[in-house]
């Protein structure tokens, strides 16, 4: 999968993957928006396009609602140099506290920036549903 010989970048990347998805099911919204760059894409399948701070600010900042992933399937990975990218599919949640989840079938791509430190921080994240 992965196109790099380069096994310690291509573990540290997948590491890096593994821990957002990690913040996300824990309800680490702290941890979830600091695994973005600092000017990060989020395209929504609603149309919307969220950025930067104020993205990451509206992930820090979420109550009253639940956000998780289940069946997380990653179809595919690359990571060479300073990009990276996966591709998923998996359901996901987003209810209110206090109720019931609702699970939804979706799909995502995901490109990764490695920064000037070697962290890697996500810098794109495209999602849509899929019809059930």
């Amino acid at each position: 999968m992965g196109c790099t010989d380069d096994y310690a970048l291509e573990k540290a990347f997948l590491v890096t993957v593994d821990s957002f998805y990690a913040a996300v099911n824990s309800g680490d919204q702290a941890a979830h928006a600091d695994l973005f760059t600092d000017n990060a894409f989020m395209l929504s399948d609603d149309g919307r396009i969220s950025r930067g701070e104020a993205m990451k600010t509206s992930i820090r900042d979420r109550t009253g609602w639940v956000f998780r992933l289940k069946d997380i399937n990653r179809l595919d990975y690359g990571v060479s140099d300073d990009l990276g990218y996966t591709v998923n599919e998996y359901y996901y949640t987003w209810h209110q506290e206090g109720s019931q989840p609702d699970w939804h079938k979706t799909k995502n791509v995901h490109i990764w920036k490695r920064q000037n430190d070697g962290s890697w921080r996500l810098h794109v994240d495209i999602w849509n549903s899929t019809p059930e």
